[in-house]
């Protein structure tokens, strides 16, 4: 499918829809909703056309207000699985924003996308949120990236695209990185993104975790919260790392720790959480009991489990229910897998919940702003986001709360 340009929706009753949603959300983001004033204010972003390629849910729409707000031009392309929602497109187009969305996620229709989206937006700043965006194009339509300052990546896969890119000094740009964000990890992660995981999981597969192995293939932060929502329901949980200070972590935490293809004979439920393509390969799944479950949560477009390798290995495959597909094996072994293709953070359950991800959204915002006023000091690298930034989110969610913590000089 060709990417569609939406830059006016002739639909009102879709306009309206869309609007209630963002409105729904908005009210649920306090913290984006203080900078969005601030930013209507100050209109630090006058003058700049900033891309914006991330799943188009309502809260992210919210993003996008608010970067309007501060006198930037929009164009924003949905990213990952649920890219399209024609409700939000049609409110955000109605009111000024060019969105190019499509229906399908197709590896080279999203590709497609993505550089309509550069050609049509021609940016001073991007949001790549898995760093696909700026891969893609540094490898066919370097052209494209004359122009940009900067910009800022949110996930653990775009991290490590980024990174890659920087180590071979093809990084044509600073880009400043929201994975390891204190903010996001101890709050979004934890209670918005994590929960969600399960909550989807265990509904698309009547997937019972008490009494369970489940195996955790990645201890970062997102693989942390897992582990610990895993032994919350009373499973007993090995996780699998490559770090060996993370390994350490998750053994003092009161997990289990050994190698993926030891941990492949006896788990009943595998996550993975690397963000690092071919986690779970053909060769561990040979390895794997009757009636395992398989999940990837790190990676948007799929990859984290490598299916043509245990397609290569099954006699069949089939799709059992929603979002739940079983491979039979020539011994007569079945393996499930839910949500092979995109992350399950993403697929199946409900967006994530606004209020949740109002903290992150929010360090967008202001990460984007950093980097305008500072790109031209800063070198083409990989970078986090200034602790002053999280500081400064945090302090504008506690007075959301109605909180007040002490100063040093009141002690």
């Amino acid at each position: 499918m060709q990417a569609i340009v939406h830059s006016s929706i002739d639909d009102s009753a879709l306009v309206q829809e869309g609007r209630l949603k963002i409105s729904r959300a908005s009210s649920q983001m306090p913290v984006l909703g203080r900078i969005r004033d601030r930013f209507a204010l100050g209109q630090p972003l006058k003058g700049l056309k900033i891309v914006l390629a991330l799943p188009l849910e309502a809260a992210a729409a919210c993003l996008g207000k608010t970067l309007q707000a501060g006198g930037a031009e929009l164009v924003i392309a949905g990213s990952g699985p649920r890219s399209n929602d024609d409700e939000i497109d049609a409110a955000l187009a109605a009111d000024g924003i060019t969105v190019i969305a499509e229906s399908d996620s197709e590896p080279e229709s999203t590709k497609a996308r993505l550089i309509c989206t550069m050609k049509t937006g021609r940016p001073h700043l991007v949001v790549d949120d898995s760093g696909e965006l700026i891969g893609t194009l540094q490898s066919e339509h370097p052209d494209l990236l004359a122009d940009i300052r900067g910009g800022v990546a949110r996930t653990r896969a775009g991290l490590l695209r980024l990174t890659r890119l920087e180590k071979e000094q093809r990084l044509p740009f600073p880009m400043i990185v929201l994975d390891d964000a204190l903010g996001m990890n101890t709050f979004d992660r934890r209670c918005g993104t994590v929960p969600s995981v399960w909550d989807a999981m265990l509904q698309a597969t009547n997937f019972a975790a008490a009494g369970k192995t489940v195996v955790v293939a990645g201890y970062g932060r997102r693989g942390k919260a897992i582990a610990m929502q895993a032994r919350a329901l009373g499973a007993h949980v090995v996780v699998a790392e490559i770090d060996p200070l993370k390994a350490v972590e998750a053994f003092m935490d009161g997990c289990q720790v050994m190698r993926l293809q030891e941990a492949a004979l006896i788990g009943d439920l595998l996550v993975t959480a690397t963000g690092a393509l071919d986690t779970i390969s053909g060769k561990h799944c040979f390895l794997m009991k009757d009636g395992v479950l398989l999940c990837q949560t790190g990676l948007a477009g799929g990859g984290e489990i490598n299916t043509n390798e245990l397609a290569d290995i099954a006699v069949s495959h089939c799709t059992v229910r929603n979002n739940l597909e079983r491979y039979e094996l020539i011994d007569g072994r079945n393996i499930y897998i839910y949500d092979a293709k995109p992350p399950a953070s993403e697929a199946a359950g409900d967006d994530d919940c606004a209020e949740v991800t109002d903290m992150h959204l929010a360090l967008i915002a202001l990460s984007l702003q950093y980097m305008n006023e500072h790109y031209d000091r800063l070198g083409n690298e990989v970078m986090k986001a200034p602790y002053s930034l999280d500081e400064e989110i945090a302090v504008l969610k506690l007075q959301s709360l109605g909180a007040n913590i002490d100063e040093a000089a009141d002690r």
